[in-house]
């Protein structure tokens, strides 16, 4: 008799923890709208900004991904936000899928195009986390493109003025 209220108290006390685990965990990311972005100011967390689009297949494969628990877990350093018509403008979002990255300031700090499976996303989102909090990150600026390709084409054309002048 003893060993059955034994028993009986035990299953009780594993049902209570695993009810508890249950309560507690996460099961999806709580996506939100643009209103995320104050969220992430006043919480000061980063954010993980989705675009896609319905009719995109690469976009429902990430979405899978999305549902992955380690993902989901991961997920939880972020303040998750849905990307919509004035973010994409904001962000220059051209292609979908897109997860753009931002510090709580709003200010990206890193970006993914295209479908990534968990593992990769995973660290992504890592390299992310680190960009969001290194004030280096924030403050460098990498001159783009057009800056580099003006320089060398500035450089190529004093070059030829002085080989010119030197005839």
């Amino acid at each position: 008799m003893r060993r059955d209220i034994t028993a009986l108290v035990f299953a009780a006390l594993i049902m209570a923890m695993f009810a508890a685990v249950g309560v507690n965990a996460q099961s999806e990311i709580e996506w939100h709208d643009q209103e995320g972005m104050q969220i992430a100011k006043s919480q000061n967390k980063p954010t993980m900004i989705f675009f896609y689009s319905d009719t995109c297949l690469p976009c429902a494969k990430l979405a899978e991904v999305f549902a992955d628990t380690q993902v989901i877990d991961m997920s939880k350093n972020f303040v998750p936000v849905v990307g919509s018509g004035g973010l994409d403008r904001q962000y220059g979002v051209r292609y979908v899928p897109t997860v753009v990255f931002t510090d709580s300031q709003g200010m990206e700090v890193h970006r993914v195009v295209g479908y990534r499976d968990s593992d990769t996303l995973m660290g992504e989102m890592e390299k992310a986390l680190e960009f969001a909090g290194s004030p280096q990150t924030r403050q460098k600026q990498t001159p783009g493109f057009g800056v580099v390709t003006a320089l060398i084409a500035i450089f190529i054309r004093g070059l030829w003025a002085w080989r010119r002048n030197r005839k």
